[in-house]
This record gives structure tokens, sequence and C-alpha cells, in this order.
């Protein structure tokens, strides 16, 4: 006797998906918080040491926490680069941190979803 599955529309699986994913960004808002006050922070204290005007510095520690790093602006002294390090690391983290949240997010559609491998008729 074959069992009948039920398949959801595209859109159906993505309002689960969604719903899912902010069900999780609760854990997301602290460190969205303090990746933002990181910025802030050791942006003004980039500009400071640097000797550059305060947007630049926020500019810079915006970047170099996202990874992605354009070089228009290299720190110049030790205590820039350790700050460039910082960022990046935190910077790091905080998206490892939002991928897992996002493929968790996934995993319980997919099981919500009744999502199964076509191959795989068992």
């Amino acid at each position: 006797m074959a069992e009948s599955k039920t398949r959801k529309s595209s859109f159906g699986i993505f309002l689960i998906y969604a719903h899912q994913f902010l069900r999780y960004c609760y854990a997301l808002r602290a460190l969205l918080g303090i990746q933002l006050w990181l910025i802030l922070l050791l942006g003004g204290i980039f500009a400071w040491i640097e000797g550059l005007p305060l947007m630049q510095g926020l500019y810079f520690s915006l970047i170099t926490s996202t990874t992605t790093g354009f070089g228009d602006i290299a720190p110049r002294t030790g205590v820039g680069q350790v700050i460039s390090v910082v960022l990046s690391c935190f910077g790091l983290i905080f998206f490892g941190i939002v991928i897992a949240v996002a493929q968790q997010a996934f995993r319980v559609t997919i099981d919500q979803a009744n999502i199964t491998d076509p191959d795989n008729q068992n």
C-alpha cells in the first residue's frame, strides 16, 4: 500500500523557514548588540590611534568585522593591527553563529514540511 505524502508549496515551505529562523533569532539579538558596540567602540579607538576621522574609523571597523577588507584603509600601528584582528575574529564568530541558526531553521523546516529525498521512497 503506497503511502501518500502531501507536498507543500514553495511559498508554504518558505513561510515555515521564515517562522523558524525568526524563532531562533532571539539568540542573535544579544550578539548583534555586542557586535555593534564593538564596531562603534573599536572604530572610534582605531580612528583616534591612527589619526583618522571618526567616520573612516567606523567604516574600517565595519568592513573589517564583516571580513570584507577592501584595503583602502590599513592599520599603520601595532594597536591598529590588534584592533583589526579582534574585529575580524568577532566578525567570524558572529557570522558563524548566524549561519548555524539558519542551518537549524532549515533542519526544522525540512522536518516540519516532510520534505524527503525523491530517490528514497522508503
